[in-house]
């Protein structure tokens, strides 16, 4: 708690040593373009020549020697989506993966990026037990860092991070759009965003994101309550310096579902037959399983320039979240299998589905977090250096109190005939658990222009991370090249190490005779390595642009989700994912647009002692691609009607049962499927009327699974509409 002083008031110290005297300088500020605001991507110069907020400086993206991708909320709008995982349509490389089904799970080039990659505004955006969904009304866009990003963030996922940046104020522009939307499931939601100057100089102005979501699912019983409020107000202090504060409070009260077995989905039952789409594993009435979480931040961005070419910024935001569940169960499988000859199960035969439960779970967590950089454009003779340096602090406290049944038996539905109000008597075997980490990381970055075309990036981060007592240290290196082969395309190559705490990730060391956790360690950091060549390209007489990339990644010390204790880890040795990718964004003419997205990716085990050497990662397609074409008539009678159309295909992808029932084949593949989704609109004046509909064929597909037990559903055809009112 000492350091956690120390440091916080050194930050605030600094902030004020820059905002006071340039709160005596000149205070005429000049009114800014509204398009080209803090946390946005900034146009400078040449139409490739932007910027990301998730690269902490001012190097353009195309001198990047890493794979990076930009959703912007216009396509989130355009699309109609709500959740990360759809957000990432057009990402190659990005795929759902979710054994739990209701909550945002992906990967990136073959690696878990949901837990601990997931970043707010370039500062660490955890989610709660069981799992969350994020918000993107909330955000101007959606930033995928594809590889490593420890050596700037200390963190993060091998396969790389996403980072979710707010909408905020624009200075000298006042706007309010209000929106409307009905659906499938009930869905109904209404939201707000308006930003308002605040005085005449335009020097001030607040923003304000609402939304009311009540939806309900699927599978039966399930469903999703959401408030989200997102209050923010900049201040530009003087020409050079900028103040912006935020607040968010997210208030979830959800019905969550359960994945299924995989015998009467993935697979028929002897007889031929399915489970019904909608069927749930849960129960209903007044022992649905539901989960609260109430998520309250609070935050600030301070951006001041001492000269044209001396830059100072400190972000910092405090997190307190409490997440309760009850009620969750998740299938184990069949109770009544019938035995053949050789005294093992005979796999689809059985009809009773043995269930655990889960809860009540209660749990409170709390964040300080705070990064502070300094950029400095400065030359040595012909070289052009693009200096970085930065130091961040992450502390972390969280107590939770839980309980569960691990009995199946206990809990038996039958799935011809469920009786989903029966009463459930779960055997209480309650625990507790309590964590507090802390994180402090330097980091510094030397971005080299050697004369027009060629740039070298050094970057490197130590860190001292603390995790209930352990202390970890570890240093993260970067380096990278660029060659600009003619303007507006490049070819890059980088290397990379990298070093990520696994905060308040627990592990099970011992099991009692009854079934029940006996002995909870920390789980290790997780370590890796990454190779990456590409080529980038943003061509703007051809209004064309995009990237090919190809890379190696080796991850040791990995977690995945323990299949008998949900909110446990597990430690599996080292993996391997090597790839290739290809993204395209063409803007053929106005009003049209065109992407495209190719991933391949080769995943799998490479040291293991659950796992074969060579099998294959779960939920990792071997091939997938993706493309989405919209148009609006820019004039003309029909000026203002719009239509959009998605194709998304994913390969096989497999699951190997790691504990199987005797007798039954440990791997498992999911068969490959395609998905279309369309949407029509139509603008005029100040309204506009959008209708999307999702899995137009009304394909039936599973995108993922952990085990035979466990497998997560497809969403069926559903649909949305929104109706908008700007002012």
């Amino acid at each position: 708690m000492r350091h956690t002083r120390k440091f916080l008031a050194a930050s605030a110290v600094l902030g004020w040593l820059v905002a006071v005297p340039a709160a005596h300088a000149e205070t005429d500020a000049n009114t800014e373009n509204p398009e080209q605001t803090q946390g946005t991507i900034v146009v400078t110069g040449e139409h490739y020549r932007e910027e990301v907020a998730s690269g902490k400086d001012t190097v353009p993206l195309i001198e990047i020697p890493q794979a990076i991708s930009v959703v912007p909320a216009e396509q989130l709008k355009l699309r109609g989506v709500t959740r990360i995982a759809d957000a990432l349509f057009t990402v190659a490389g990005a795929s759902r993966s979710s054994t739990y089904g209701f909550y945002d799970a992906y990967t990136l080039r073959g690696f878990d990026a949901a837990y601990g990659s997931l970043y707010l505004d370039g500062l660490i955006n955890e989610a709660g037990g069981g799992g969350s969904n994020n918000e993107l009304f909330g955000l101007e866009s959606v930033e995928v860092v594809k590889g490593p990003a420890s050596a700037l963030f200390g963190g993060g996922s091998l396969g790389g991070i996403i980072n979710l940046v707010s909408k905020r104020p624009v200075l000298g522009s006042a706007f309010a759009n209000f929106s409307a939307s009905t659906g499938s499931y009930d869905l109904f939601e209404g939201s707000v965003d308006a930003n308002l100057p605040l005085n005449a100089e335009h020097t001030l102005a607040a923003r304000f994101v609402g939304l009311y979501r009540d939806s309900g699912s699927f599978v039966r019983f399930a469903g999703q309550n959401r408030i989200y409020l997102q209050p923010s107000l900049t201040w530009q202090v003087a020409p050079s310096t900028r103040f912006t504060a935020i607040a968010t409070l997210k208030r979830d009260d959800d019905n969550p579902w359960g994945p299924l077995p995989a015998y009467g989905t993935v697979f028929p039952f002897d007889d031929g037959t399915y489970l019904p789409r909608d069927f749930a594993v849960s129960n209903g009435g007044d022992q649905k399983p539901v989960q609260r979480e109430n998520r309250k931040t609070i935050g600030y961005f301070l951006d001041h320039d001492f000269t044209d070419t001396l830059h100072f910024s400190q972000t910092a935001r405090y997190t307190h979240r409490t997440t309760f569940w009850d009620r969750w169960i998740f299938a184990d499988g069949y109770l009544d299998d019938e035995v053949g000859e050789d005294g093992n199960p005979i796999p689809g035969t059985g009809r009773t589905i043995g269930r655990y439960y889960y809860g009540p779970y209660d749990e409170t967590y709390k964040s300080v977090l705070a990064d502070n950089r300094l950029t400095w454009k400065v030359s040595t003779g012909f070289v052009r250096h693009n200096l970085l340096g930065g130091v961040d602090y992450r502390k972390t406290k969280s107590h939770y109190d839980s309980d569960a049944d691990y009995d199946p038996s206990h809990f038996p539905l039958d799935a011809l005939d469920p009786d989903y109000f029966a009463p459930l008597n779960p055997v209480s075997s309650p625990y507790s658990g309590s964590g507090k980490g802390s994180q402090l990381g330097f980091y510094v970055q030397d971005h080299m222009e050697l004369g027009d075309a060629v740039t070298l990036t050094f970057n490197g981060r130590w860190d001292r991370a603390k995790s209930d007592g352990e202390l970890q240290t570890a240093f993260s290196p970067r380096v990278g090249a660029t060659w600009m082969v003619v303007p507006g395309v490049s070819l890059y190559g980088s290397w990379s190490k990298s070093f990520t705490p696994q905060y308040g990730s627990q592990v099970v060391l011992e099991v009692e005779g009854d079934g029940n956790p006996s002995v909870i360690g920390q789980a290790p950091p997780e370590r890796g390595r990454n190779i990456e060549a590409g080529a980038k390209f943003d061509l703007a007489s051809a209004n064309l642009s995009g990237m090919v990339s190809v890379y190696q990644l080796t991850r040791s010390d990995v977690l995945t989700a323990d299949p008998q204790f949900p909110m446990y880890s597990r430690v599996s040795g080292k993996q391997r994912s090597e790839g290739a990718e290809v993204e395209l964004h063409w803007r053929p003419a106005q009003g049209f647009s065109l992407d495209f997205a190719y991933a391949y990716i080769k995943a799998r085990y490479v040291e293991d002692s659950d796992y074969p050497v060579g099998t294959r990662l779960p939920n990792i397609p071997r091939h997938a691609a993706s493309a989405f074409a919209s148009y609006v008539v820019p004039e003309g009678m029909l000026a203002g009607l719009g239509g959009n159309l998605g194709v998304a295909y994913t390969s096989t992808r497999q699951t190997y049962d790691a504990f199987p029932y005797p007798g039954q084949d440990p791997l498992m593949v999911l068969k490959d499927y395609t998905l279309v989704n369309g949407g029509i609109s139509y603008a005029f004046s100040s309204w506009e009327a959008q209708v999307n509909v999702n899995n137009i064929f009304d394909t039936r597909y599973f995108p993922d699974a952990c085990c035979l037990s466990r497998v997560t559903p497809g969403e069926p055809r559903n649909w949305r509409l929104t109706i908008r009112k700007s002012f």
